[in-house]
């Protein structure tokens, strides 16, 4: 989620609360639900875990692979940006706590490298100019 822009622009960072994964900071994540399209998953997971409505979904143009210990499988996972400008955020039960970070302390709170590494390619994108066309979805 990102919301502001020039020097106010900030992302929203979720504090997972529970399993292997207690106390990493991510951005929202989530898996598809049998045939869903992985745009309504990203739209759904959103409204699920924050309680926020995209207001415009874009491509990132970036790809995350990395082996699963838990579930023994490799994941494939695209980024997406989702725009919203305002609302509570009310996190669900796997998260214990939420942040609008600036892109430097998301940097720092970030837990998975592959998120790190996608904020350049946001803030160069989608912060210091406006996304290109091809990136925005179609509802």
């Amino acid at each position: 989620m990102l919301r502001g822009a020039a020097d106010a622009a900030r992302l929203l960072l979720l504090r997972r609360a529970r399993k292997v994964f207690a106390g990493a900071w991510t951005f929202v994540m989530g898996r598809v639900d049998g045939d869903e399209r992985a745009t309504a998953t990203a739209r759904r997971e959103v409204a699920e875990e924050t309680g926020l409505r995209v207001e415009r979904l874009y491509t990132a143009g970036a790809l995350d692979a990395f082996y699963d210990p838990v579930m023994d499988h490799v994941v494939v996972v695209p980024f997406f940006v989702a725009r919203t400008s305002a609302g509570e955020v009310r996190v669900d039960a796997a998260h214990d706590a939420y942040r609008w970070a600036t892109f430097d302390e998301a940097a720092e709170l970030l837990t998975f490298s592959a998120q790190r590494r996608v904020l350049a390619e946001v803030r160069e994108a989608f912060v210091l100019r406006d996304p290109e066309p091809w990136r925005l979805i179609a509802e």
